[in-house]
């Protein structure tokens, strides 16, 4: 056994037999950003074996008070590729990939071999996604958000309560128009983690929903029961059944002033070579950076513009129709 697990293996909740299973387990993390980052580091350090790193953004500038595995060299690049890249580096024992990609109904089976999921995602149609998909197929996974100075955590298993039992619509805030502390994300990224590694191991968990509010140092453990009109736990997964998780042509991101357009598969090759001639493009094997637009291989661009209409202009005139 490696001799960097030897702090944690003294501990009774863990020992070495629980050692061994966390490292025969996967976890798949959903949105690499302030959650994701610190959750994923802390399940690597404490060495989960498997980890799939989902993220469809890049990193920006704004991002690096509270996305802890970023710094200002990774502006730019793929979330989810510089989060393998370091968290290789702080534990190479594991195994971890990256999925540059859009959660949705075609690639939702991606879930599907994990052990666990983790929610770190910063939008509700992702979320119940996961919670459809998550319920059909019996896996666990653990909610968690945390905007201004407080923040969620809530680990949903086979059996429990769902996120549709106590969350039906958005909140109209975002960590861009009402701010976020950077030690409450790390703190539910935390809390997030030990659920995890709970769940791993076998232990026993309530369905509790936690809050914890750390500038007022408030903490609470909310007992959520099963609703009974709940569609979900009622076996109507709307957002599998194509009702309300469709594929949308444009997304407006948490982040101010960029948009998410859908388009085929392009010719990294060929827009590579035509957008040379005009400026300076950034190829990092994921993604094509030029100008305001930043495009993935699997045909989705993230576009800086005000409006959506800007941001279809932008595609239309240097991506295509």
């Amino acid at each position: 056994m490696d001799d960097r697990y030897s702090r944690q293996i003294l501990l009774p909740e863990i020992g070495l037999t629980g050692q061994e299973t966390l490292q025969q387990k996967k976890v798949v993390i959903v949105g690499i950003g302030a959650l994701g980052t610190a959750a994923a580091e802390l399940l690597a350090r404490t060495g989960v074996g498997n980890l799939c790193l989902i993220d469809r953004d890049v990193v920006e500038l704004n991002n690096l008070h509270r996305q802890i595995l970023f710094e200002e060299s990774d502006v730019g690049k793929s979330k989810a590729v510089a989060a393998k890249e370091k968290l290789t580096r702080i534990n190479s024992s594991i195994r971890i990939t990256a999925e540059p990609i859009h959660l949705n109904l075609e690639n939702i089976s991606l879930l599907t071999k994990a052990d666990l999921i983790l929610d770190c995602t910063d939008n509700l149609e992702t979320r119940f996604l996961i919670n459809d998909f998550c319920k059909k197929e019996n896996l666990p996974w653990i909610y968690a958000a945390a905007i201004k100075t407080s923040g969620y955590a809530m680990p949903i298993l086979a059996g429990q309560p769902c996120l549709r039992c106590f969350l039906q619509e958005a909140s109209l805030d975002t960590c861009d128009t009402v701010g976020v502390l950077n030690t409450i994300t790390c703190s539910i990224a935390a809390l997030q983690a030990t659920l995890a590694l709970k769940i791993l191991l076998g232990k026993k968990i309530e369905p509790y929903l936690y809050y914890y509010n750390l500038w007022n140092q408030e903490f609470k453990k909310i007992k959520i029961n099963k609703k009974e009109d709940c569609e979900t736990c009622n076996g109507n997964y709307l957002f599998l059944e194509n009702k309300k998780g469709n594929l949308k042509k444009a997304i407006r991101f948490c982040s101010a002033g960029k948009y998410q357009l859908f388009g085929p598969k392009p010719s990294f090759k060929e827009l590579k070579k035509k957008w040379e001639k005009l400026g300076q493009v950034i190829d990092d094997g994921v993604t094509l950076q030029f100008r305001e637009i930043s495009l993935f291989k699997d045909g989705r661009a993230l576009i800086k513009a005000q409006t959506e209409e800007e941001a279809q202009a932008i595609y239309s005139r240097w991506i295509g129709n």
